[in-house]
């Protein structure tokens, strides 16, 4: 699996990243623009990110935004519905509005309440069929 993880503070791109070693490549960036030029430059090498976990608050770009655009940009490069990028909001604000905004306006495919711990975030790719449903097996 190839994953994109999005997050201003370093401590959660981090353990993030420590969570998935086992079962991803992990590239990081600090902010939505970050996020976007390098979702762009997989797309055009022909290596699409399986799974992005973004952020929603962040500076200079918020994860909304980054989302809407990673979402246009696969549009532009005409990649089909069912080889989309899993995009997963992980938020710390348990705001409704900010929810229904990812999933109707941005299309994201799933969330996370922060804080993220190792079962709850495997769960979720378990779920999206991005890792084995039975992951604990193997890690």
């Amino acid at each position: 699996m190839n994953t994109l993880i999005v997050d201003d503070i370093p401590e959660n791109r981090a353990l993030l990243a420590d969570i998935l070693k086992p079962f991803s490549q992990c590239d990081v960036a600090t902010n939505g623009v970050e996020a976007v030029e390098i979702f762009e430059a997989e797309l055009v090498d022909g290596n699409p990110y399986d799974l992005v976990l973004l952020d929603i608050m962040m500076p200079i770009m918020d994860g909304q935004e980054a989302l809407k655009r990673m979402r246009a940009l696969e549009e532009h490069y005409q990649v089909h519905e069912e080889n989309r990028t899993a995009i997963i909001m992980v938020t710390a604000v348990d705001a409704m509005s900010e929810i229904s905004e990812a999933f109707d306006t941005g299309g994201c495919t799933d969330y996370l309440n922060k804080p993220i711990t190792r079962g709850k975030l495997l769960v979720k790719l378990a779920e999206h069929d991005l890792i084995s449903k039975e992951w604990w097996k193997t890690s």
